[in-house]
């Protein structure tokens, strides 16, 4: 059996965490959750995450984005970033993926779009050379 693909939700809204660990989990993936920034980045960097679902504009430590926060570190370069956001100007969308998202969703979101988009994300390996 392969091991078990683990998502992190960084969500400040508690139902919308729920109601996305709860389909994420029935599609077999691992979820860990959390409502701020600076603590999805230290689960991140503590457990072997493939994707990360955040608000787009949710502080990490000094950072306004946990998107560029966890782009910033080594370690997590690998983690496919989904960014859902109510913003629904282009220049969000641009930003959120200038800086490291790898796909944006606007808020609210069908929950199948963001299980498929979820999916996908999770299939795709992101080939970032080790420049160790």
């Amino acid at each position: 059996m392969p091991p078990q693909r683990r998502i992190l939700i960084a969500e400040p809204a508690s139902a919308l965490r729920a109601t996305w660990q709860s389909a994420l989990a029935a599609m077999g993936f691992g979820v860990s959750e959390t409502d701020n920034g600076t603590a999805a980045l230290d689960i991140a960097m503590r457990s072997d995450v493939c994707l990360l679902i955040t608000e787009l504009y949710l502080p990490s430590g000094i950072d306004r984005c946990l998107v560029r926060a966890m782009r910033r570190e080594a370690a997590l370069r690998r983690v496919r970033i989904l960014a859902v956001s109510s913003h629904t100007g282009s220049d969000d969308r641009v930003w959120a993926l200038a800086g490291g998202a790898d796909a944006y969703l606007i808020k609210p979101v069908r929950l199948g779009q963001l299980l498929q988009v979820a999916g996908t994300l999770t299939a795709l390996r992101r080939d970032i050379p080790d420049l160790s």
